[in-house]
């Protein structure tokens, strides 16, 4: 088996291995380092370290959670002590939250990022207004990623399939000195042997997430063209066509004009025609943000009305220690026997909160009504699919803690129950990461996962090391998991041994190579995954 995994992916290996040795600069030793966030304003969040020369524009910083170290700010633009990031997760953020980076990152950290526009949940992204600024030098930034991947499957049960993924994702800021800013985000993926499928619909392969200009008309009026999700109404989704926005002292009102992302394949469906407009307030406080927004849409499906609804948003960390977030939506519109009625429906509804006792303590707390979401694209395995459809809508809450300087514990649990379902979906996970192991100087976590649902008993452990073999060059991560499912409407069950091992090199600030292989034995068949990535940044 391993020598067939060699002969299929040798040549693709030895492709990023000689690109990625003609590259001779190394960056200086790095570690894992925490910061503090500092300050919130607009759409932008700053960092504060005691020194970023080992970290870069377009580097991720990472937050704990239960499950480890996970994506959740894109570098933008860093000073000597500063970082000022862009959110990549749903996680809402206040000063003084613990904030990790690493310039040297495993590559199960680089799927997520890969993954995170595609998949992240845009339902409860931080809505807060850029405060007016004087008018800026319009200096010209223009920085981005070229991602190379290949991800493949080994079994000798099923047909071997190796996917190819390239991925462009850049951002100009003033472009020649000018108004005129855009940003823009794509994938193309295919199968070997398999580009029929592209011939057919070339949207099977291309994934347009973000392609959009911006053109600032003055220092309070925007507009934007193209593609994009604005974080004002995100749980509208990406649209086509044209926004435009105003700002006011502390308030911001917008209309919006478009179509829908095809439901099937993402593509431009113009039949798929949108528009609405929202209104908002932001304000900042002693102690952080308080933002609020309704939205008004109208969605038509070949010219007949498709949904009418209204959306609000609520964002509050007034008091010291504590974040509020809350979101619903209310349909205006439904067909009863064939014909349209103006009634008014709850179909969403969300509340979060958190609260920090000390820099050591804090708590979550959450009720998810929400609409699943959809993914276009996912890199999870059985067992991660099922923790994450476990872990969606109903109750959760959380708590994390930090007994000593290193150590990081943390319990959430969990449970839903919907009138479809035979009996409710209940979860409890836990984790502890020590951060500098001694002797080894490595970071360690331990999980586990506990889950009842519909239709199985559930239990997922699992160990993780990770260490830097070569400062600076070489990174490395071992992990393993038991899982252990026992379906409650038949009499067969599933346990698997899930190993991985992750090899990640920095060869310069600009080019780093990545590669992940994942074992899963289960009823003495073997499943191999193995994924390759060559990212450029420039």
């Amino acid at each position: 088996m391993i020598k067939r995994i060699i002969g299929n992916t040798g040549l693709l290996c030895l492709l990023f291995l000689t690109i990625a040795v003609s590259q001779t600069s190394a960056q200086e030793s790095t570690n894992l380092k925490d910061g503090k966030v500092s300050y919130i304003t607009g759409e932008n969040i700053y960092v504060r370290f005691a020194s970023t020369d080992q970290i870069e524009n377009g580097d991720t910083l990472f937050i704990q959670d239960e499950n480890g170290l996970a994506p959740a700010l894109l570098v933008a633009n860093k000073s000597s002590i500063s970082c000022l990031c862009s959110k990549l997760s749903e996680h809402t953020f206040k000063v003084d939250d613990i904030v990790f980076g690493r310039t040297v990152k495993p590559v199960r950290d680089v799927v997520q990022l890969q993954q995170a526009l595609p998949e992240k949940d845009v339902n409860e992204q931080v809505l807060i207004t850029q405060e007016p600024t004087k008018e800026s030098s319009r200096t010209q930034d223009i920085y981005g990623r070229l991602s190379m991947s290949s991800y493949s499957n080994f079994s000798d049960e099923a047909d071997n399939i190796h996917r190819f993924r390239y991925t462009l994702s850049a951002k100009a800021s003033n472009l020649s000195g000018s108004k005129i800013s855009a940003e823009t985000y794509v994938s193309f993926t295919h199968k070997l042997n398999q580009w029929d499928v592209v011939q057919e619909n070339l949207n099977n392969a291309l994934k347009v997430y973000s392609l959009a200009l911006k053109y600032d008309i003055n220092e309070s009026a925007t507009v934007w063209a193209g593609r994009k999700i604005n974080p004002r109404i995100a749980n509208v989704g990406a649209i086509d066509g044209l926004q435009f926005e105003y700002k006011f002292k502390n308030m911001f009102a917008g209309i919006v004009g478009g179509s829908r992302p095809d439901y099937q394949d993402y593509g431009y469906n113009f039949d798929l025609f949108e528009y609405g407009a929202y209104v908002g307030q932001s304000k900042k406080t002693s102690n952080g943000f308080v933002q609020s927004s309704l939205a008004f849409f109208e969605q038509r499906n070949t010219g007949n009305v498709d949904r009418r609804f209204i959306y609000m948003q609520h964002t509050n960390s007034a008091i010291k220690n504590l974040t509020l977030f809350s979101s619903l939506e209310l349909d205006l519109y439904k067909l009863e026997n064939e014909k349209p009625t103006n009634t008014v429906s709850l179909t969403s509804l969300y509340f979060s909160a958190r609260y920090r006792f000390s820099k050591r303590l804090s708590v979550f707390g959450s009720y998810d009504n929400r609409k699943n979401v959809i993914y276009y694209e996912t890199f999870r395995n059985y067992a991660d699919e099922i923790l994450q459809q476990a872990s969606r809508q109903g109750v959760r809450a959380r708590i994390n803690y930090r007994p000593v300087n290193g150590l990081i514990v943390g319990v959430s649990a969990g449970t839903r129950f919907r009138d479809q379902d035979p009996r409710p979906t209940k979860t409890l996970n836990g984790f502890a990461t020590w951060t500098k192991v001694p002797a080894v100087n490595a970071s360690l976590s331990i999980t586990a996962n506990l889950m009842q649902t519909s239709y199985l008993d559930g239990q997922v452990y699992g160990a993780r090391l990770s260490k830097d073999l070569v400062s600076g060059k070489l990174y490395t991560m071992l992990h393993y998991r038991w899982v252990d499912f026992q379906y409650v409407n038949t009499l067969t069950n599933l346990q698997q041994h899930i190993g991985e091992l992750d090899l990640s090199w920095q060869f310069s600030k600009k080019l780093y190579l990545s590669a992940n292989y994942e074992a899963t034995f289960q009823e003495q068949q073997l499943f191999n995954r193995l994924y390759l990535n060559l990212r450029i940044k420039f």
